[in-house]
This record gives structure tokens, C-alpha cells and sequence, in this order.
């Protein structure tokens, strides 16, 4: 065992060559985009899937080898601050240039985007292979397969970008994408209009995320030009104050103020001046802490927007208009957790604010609870999965606020290969019924498609957090982080959020179970598209099995088989494996104590307990409601105050239509004015339109000047020399 151990945590290549050949991840799906997308019609339908399958299998096995070669701890990327363990980079030089402002081009992978690498390529391959057949009859595959892997391109340049520049180009190019493959049957005004609706309520977001980058380099410059008197708290051993900040703006000099390993050393030195009033510069008056808490608050304001939190969470149920592949690869295992990957990355500043730590774990747990309470009443299997995923990132978001961020980030793993695993299935049960998605339209599915079936069921017990399945381990972990862990300044956040998430955890139990009974336990529905349904290919069921599959083994991660180091205390091996990415966030954690980590001696047995009663109390009611109660009742209509409920949660609690009265109704108002007013008058009417005018009135007088006469031209000519010569005359002659 022990050499199979030290087998698998010996680099297969040399670490600089795997740091080299990080860029060929991103360039094998970018390449098969290209391809797909401009020679897709001519090359053929089986030539295409075999470009755009094999550019991400291709991926996928570079992925392998990197993340195989960062488990050798002698795998080290070089940063201006010194090397960084279980790591590979490359820096490409500079990308652009501002005045003093530079960003570097450099791809950095470590546990944490190692993990990544392996989700977005592994489960897109899965994806990629499903849509072979599922896409088998659309006139637009070669378009599809362009946009999807373009798509793969632009996430993993988000993860592997090493600054927050880079990041954000693959932030927006997922976005780009989603937009696209949302908006896929165009032709369709209802699914172009979900395509537009997820692109704006996005570009809320990146505003944020902007707007935060800028406040980090204000907030950094600041920091590297602060007094001797202000600097010398800031020593280390080994290093003074003053060189601490030297060695800061050298660093921000080389790779640019917003690289990750500037930001992480910035981390460092706002940690010890937090309670400091800046004293020049734009942010003049400011504190440090104030403005770290607004730039995290903006970062959050973006994580909202890409991964579907209160506020910004409406465009991800009207997404599902997209083809089903596209649920299950972007809105349920890959962008959506952009803004989870995005505070794991900068982990070391989040928690150095308790006001964000606070907010991000109250928004986290209020959005899993009103996501799971409106998929109550959805019928559509895709809009009650659509919902379920908004839930789960909401856990996952209370995950981050509650300071767990290894059990947010193995929610992140875990979830992909669940939901990603129902989405598919729904997909399999819509293609063999009608493209029928609605499951009082469906029945008796568990006897017809007896994979699809065995593949769903696996996975809403994952979900559900059914032991000993992984998604009950990754809940549970972040579900008891929130119950123990405290903020001290904001002591009642994560007590009111824990409530909230086990609430939403139950809730998640029901629905989910509620769809399942529906769908695939109840009899064959009289309104169903098909008399029968017929079971879908191999093509499309066996990433549903090797997802199922994943949904169990991924439970691995969850247990607490590890020792921390040096800290007597138990940890899971999620958490062990990730202690490097996160040993600058311990250390601002253990200078400041805004954040209260108890530490874990013996396995929660309590919290597993806990956790699994939730699970089975949530499917226990939905059993008997939708398996003995209503039944019984059929036909009959629900009591009153439980059928206002129904149409209230069935109308997503009138969230879009206050969405429409409150500000798009408005901004529609003003649009209309300054249509009018600004562009119609002052612009077409005045700016160009008038000066057209004035041109051709002056033109109308000057022309009354112009008789067309060469001899009435000669002696006006003759004239004019005459009177000049008098002038002159005149003048000298003085």
C-alpha cells in the first residue's frame, strides 16, 4: 500500500515541463472550437464529434498528468515571494501595461485548480460523449460543439489564470458562452429572450467583480506606501517592516498588483493593518478593513451574478431553455461554481473581513432556502433541478462564509457529479418521452428505463444526503462548520444561517423525492406524449453510470481518516488535501480570530446523525405525501391555505414580476426618455441634423453669389486686386 502511496505521489514528468504544457489544456478544446466551428458543416456530423469529444478527452488526460504531478511535493512554482509546494506554473511575460499598472500572462495549477482541472474536463468529456446522441438530429451540432468547447477553453483559463485579469477573461468568456448555448434554438423568442436574460443579469455581477479588482490595487498601492512609523508593525522574522512593503511592491512591480501570489502577500500586510486610516492617495480617509470589506462585498456582488445568489439568481431557472447537456455541463457542474472557486482562491482576504464572512453566509443560506421552497412546486424536471442547483450553491456559499472552505469547495465535487448525473438523466427521460419534461406527464419509468432509472435514483439520494453516499458527507460538512464555527463580532450570522441551511437541507430531501416518486414510481400518466418510453443509448447512458458511480466514490474526500500535522487533530482527506492551498488563510485566521474554528479530535458522530435524520425526515414526508396522502386524495383539490401556498411558490414568489415593477419597468421609462429627449432631439435633431441644416442654409445663401459668368467673374477679380493695390498704396505711402 505504502509504495502504491508513494507510486501516485511521484511526478510522472518533471514539474517545469508539467507547467509548461498547461497552456496546450486550454489550447486542445479552443482548437477543437475553431474546427467544430468553421469547418463543422463541411467535415461532416461524425467528424465533428470526433474533434469535439477527442479535444476534451485530450484535455482531460494533460489534466491527469498535472494533477498527478502536483501530489509530488517536490512540484514547486516559483512566485516573487519565494516557491510554492504542490504547485506548477508558467509565466508568459507581460500581457499589457498602464502607466505603473502591469498584468503578467501566467497560468498557475495547485490542489485547488488541479481538482478543477479534472471536474471541467472529466465530467466534460462525460458531456461532450452524452451529446453525440442527444444532439444527433439538430441542424446545428457543428455550431453546438463549438460553443460547448469554447466553452471548456474559457473555464479552464479561469481556473488556471494566476491573476485576477486572466481569471476574469475566462469569467466572461463562460459567460459569453452560457449566453450562446443558452440562446441555442434562437429561432425560439422565449429561449432568446432567456439567452439575453442570463447576459445582463451577469454583466450586474462582472461590474461588481471590477469594481473590487480596481479597489485591490488602490487598496495594495496604499498598503507599499505607508509610513516607517505605520510599517514597523508589519516585521517578520527574518524581514523588517520596511522590507516586508519593499518586498511587496517588487513583487506587484513584477507580476503586477493583481496576481494571485501579490494579493496573497497584500493578505499578509493588510492583516496588520486593518484598523489603519490611509493616509493619501484616492481611498484617503479610508481604513484598510473598510475597504477590504467593500472589495470582498463587491467580489460577492459578481459571485451572485455567476453563481445564481440573492440577488442575481433569476436567470439560472430560465437558463434550463438551453439543450439539456448545457444544463448539466454549465449550470450545474462548471460556471456556476465560478464565484465558490473564486473565494476559495482569495480565501486569505475573505477572512479578514467578519462583515463579509457574515454577509456571504446569510445570502448563501437565505438563497438555499428560497431556491429549495419555490422547486416545491415546479413540475418541469429541469426547472426542479435548476432550483436545486441555486439551493446547493447557496450551501456551498454558506460554506464560505461559515469558513469551511475545503467542505464548500468538496460540495463543488461532489455536486458536479450528482447533478450533473440528474441533469443527464432528465435529458435520457425527456429523449425517451416525447421531449416531455413535465412529471405529471410521466410514470412508470423505473420499469422502462431501468438506467436511467438506477442512474437518477443514486443521485437524488446523493443529493438528498443519503449514507453512505458523498453528498451526504460534503452537506454535512459544511452544515456542521455553520453550527460550530462562530464570527465573534457578528455572533448571531452563522446561528441564524445554520438554521436556515438545515432547514433548506430538509427541504432538499422533499422535492427532490417528490420528483422521483412522480416521475419514476408513479404509474404510466394518461397525458403522457408515448405509451411507452423507450430506454436511450449507450452513448447516453454510460456517463450517467460512470457519474452515478462518481456520486459514491467522491464520499472518500468527506471521511475523516486524516491527521492535521503537527496539530493532533483529525481532518477529512478533502480538507488534508487542500492544507496547502489554504496555509495563508490559517495564518491572517490565527493573527485576527475573526473567525472561531474549533478544532475536530474526534469523528462527529452527532452532526453525521443529525444530518442523516434531516435527509430522511424530508424523504419520509415527501413519501407519504405523494405516496399514500395524495393518492388517496385524487381528484380532490388541496385545502385552501395549502393551494395559496402551492400558487405562491408555483409563481417563484412573484420574484421576477417585483423584479419587472421595481426596476426594469423604470429603467424602461428613462430609456424612453432619453430616447426621445437625448437621442431623437438633441442627438439626430440638433447635433446631426442640425448642422446638416446650418451647412445647407449657408449653402443656399452662398450660392446666390455664383451667377456662372466668367466675365462678371474676371471684373469681380479685377476689382478685388484693384481695391487691394489702393490699400497698399495708401498704407506704405503713409
Amino acid at each position: 500500500m505504502q509504495k502504491l502511496v508513494e507510486f501516485f505521489q511521484t511526478a510522472p514528468v518533471d514539474p517545469q515541463q508539467a507547467g509548461q504544457m498547461l497552456w496546450l489544456i486550454i489550447l486542445l478544446p479552443l482548437l477543437g472550437a475553431f474546427i467544430t466551428g468553421v469547418f463543422g458543416k463541411i467535415i461532416g456530423r461524425a467528424n465533428t464529434h470526433l474533434v469535439a469529444v477527442g479535444a476534451v478527452f485530450g484535455s482531460f488526460l494533460l489534466s491527469l498528468i498535472v494533477f498527478w504531478t502536483i501530489n509530488d511535493y517536490r512540484a514547486m512554482a516559483t512566485t516573487p515571494f519565494g516557491s510554492v509546494n504542490y504547485a506548477v506554473g508558467a509565466d508568459y511575460g507581460t500581457w499589457f501595461s498602464a502607466g505603473a499598472f502591469k498584468v503578467t500572462f501566467g497560468l498557475f495549477a495547485d490542489h485547488l485548480s488541479g481538482s478543477m482541472l479534472l471536474v471541467i474536463t472529466g465530467v466534460g468529456f462525460l458531456i461532450h460523449l452524452y451529446s453525440t446522441e442527444y444532439m444527433s438530429h439538430d441542424d446545428g451540432y457543428w455550431r453546438f460543439f463549438a460553443y460547448l468547447n469554447l466553452f471548456v477553453a474559457a473555464m479552464l483559463t479561469l481556473v488556471l489564470g494566476d491573476s485576477l485579469p486572466l481569471l476574469f477573461v475566462g469569467w466572461e468568456g463562460v459567460g459569453m458562452c452560457s449566453y450562446l448555448l443558452i440562446g441555442f434554438w434562437y429561432t425560439d423568442p422565449a429561449k432568446a429572450f432567456a439567452g439575453r436574460k442570463a447576459f445582463i443579469t451577469n454583466r450586474i455581477g462582472d461590474f461588481g467583480f471590477l469594481v473590487g479588482s480596481f479597489l485591490m490595487v488602490l487598496a495594495l498601492e496604499a498598503a507599499t506606501k505607508m509610513p516607517a512609523d505605520v510599517s514597523s508593525k508589519l516585521g517578520r522574522p527574518g524581514l523588517e517592516g520596511s522590507s516586508v512593503l519593499a518586498r511587496l511592491s517588487d513583487g506587484a512591480k513584477q507580476k503586477g498588483p493583481l496576481a494571485v501570489p501579490v494579493l496573497e502577500e497584500g493578505s499578509k500586510v493588510f492583516a496588520s493593518l486593518l484598523d489603519d486610516t490611509i493616509p493619501a492617495g484616492p481611498l484617503e480617509g479610508f481604513t484598510f478593513g473598510g475597504v477590504l470589506t467593500a472589495a470582498l462585498l463587491l467580489f460577492l456582488l459578481g459571485a451572485a451574478g455567476k453563481s445564481a445568489q440573492i440577488p442575481l439568481y433569476v436567470w439560472l431557472p430560465d437558463a434550463m431553455a438551453g439543450p439539456t447537456p448545457v444544463s448539466a455541463l454549465i449550470h450545474a457542474a462548471t460556471m456556476v461554481t465560478s464565484g465558490i472557486y473564486l473565494f476559495c482562491r482569495i480565501s486569505w482576504l475573505a477572512v479578514l473581513s467578519p462583515t463579509a464572512m457574515a454577509t456571504i453566509a446569510l445570502i448563501g443560506a437565505t438563497t438555499a432556502l428560497v431556491a429549495a421552497l419555490i422547486a416545491f412546486s415546479q413540475k418541469g424536471l429541469k426547472k426542479v433541478l435548476a432550483y436545486s442547483t441555486v439551493s446547493q450553491l447557496g450551501l456551498m456559499f454558506l460554506g464560505i462564509g461559515a469558513g469551511a472552505f475545503w467542505a464548500a469547495f468538496l460540495h463543488v465535487i461532489t455536486h458536479a457529479f450528482f447533478k450533473a448525473c440528474l441533469f443527464l438523466g432528465a435529458g435520457s427521460v425527456m429523449h425517451g418521452n416525447g421531449e416531455e419534461e413535465d412529471i405529471t406527464k410521466l410514470g412508470n419509468l423505473r420499469k422502462e428505463m431501468p438506467t436511467t432509472w438506477l442512474t437518477f435514483l443514486v443521485a437524488t439520494l446523493a443529493i438528498t444526503g443519503i449514507v453512505p453516499l458523498s453528498g451526504f458527507f460534503s452537506k454535512d460538512a459544511i452544515l456542521h462548520a455553520a453550527h460550530t464555527n462562530s464570527i465573534p463580532a457578528v455572533a448571531w450570522a452563522l446561528k441564524t444561517a445554520w438554521v436556515l441551511g438545515v432547514v433548506a437541507a430538509g427541504c432538499t430531501a422533499f422535492y427532490m423525492m417528490r420528483m422521483y416518486f412522480v416521475a419514476f414510481e408513479y404509474p404510466r400518466s394518461a397525458e403522457a406524449k408515448t405509451p411507452h418510453a423507450h430506454e436511450s443509448s449507450w452513448h447516453m447512458t454510460l456517463p450517467l453510470v460512470v457519474l452515478a458511480v462518481l456520486s459514491v466514490v467522491a464520499l472518500v474526500h468527506g471521511l475523516p481518516i486524516m491527521k492535521a500535522e503537527g496539530r493532533g487533530t483529525i481532518q477529512t482527506l478533502m480538507e488534508n488535501f487542500l492544507d496547502p492551498v489554504f496555509r495563508t488563510t490559517q495564518e491572517n485566521l490565527a493573527k485576527r480570530q475573526f473567525l472561531v474554528i474549533p478544532p475536530e479530535e474526534h469523528v462527529p458522530w452527532g452532526a453525521y446523525l443529525q444530518a442523516w435524520l434531516i435527509a430522511l425526515t424530508g424523504g419520509g414526508i415527501a413519501f407519504f405525501l405523494y405516496m399514500r396522502f395524495f393518492p388517496s386524495r385524487k381528484g380532490q383539490p388541496l385545502p385552501g391555505p395549502l393551494e395559496a401556498l402551492r400558487t405562491f411558490s408555483w409563481n417563484k414568489f412573484y420574484v421576477d414580476e417585483v423584479y419587472n415593477f421595481v426596476i426594469i419597468r423604470p429603467l424602461g421609462v428613462v430609456a424612453r426618455v432619453l430616447w426621445r429627449v437625448v437621442d431623437s432631439i438633441l442627438i439626430d435633431g440638433v447635433a446631426v441634423r442640425g448642422t446638416a441644416w446650418v451647412t445647407k442654409q449657408s449653402g443656399s445663401v452662398l450660392r446666390y453669389l455664383q451667377t456662372g459668368d466668367a466675365q462678371a467673374y474676371a471684373a469681380i477679380m479685377a476689382l478685388g486686386l484693384a481695391g487691394a493695390l489702393v490699400w497698399v498704396l495708401q498704407r506704405y505711402a503713409l
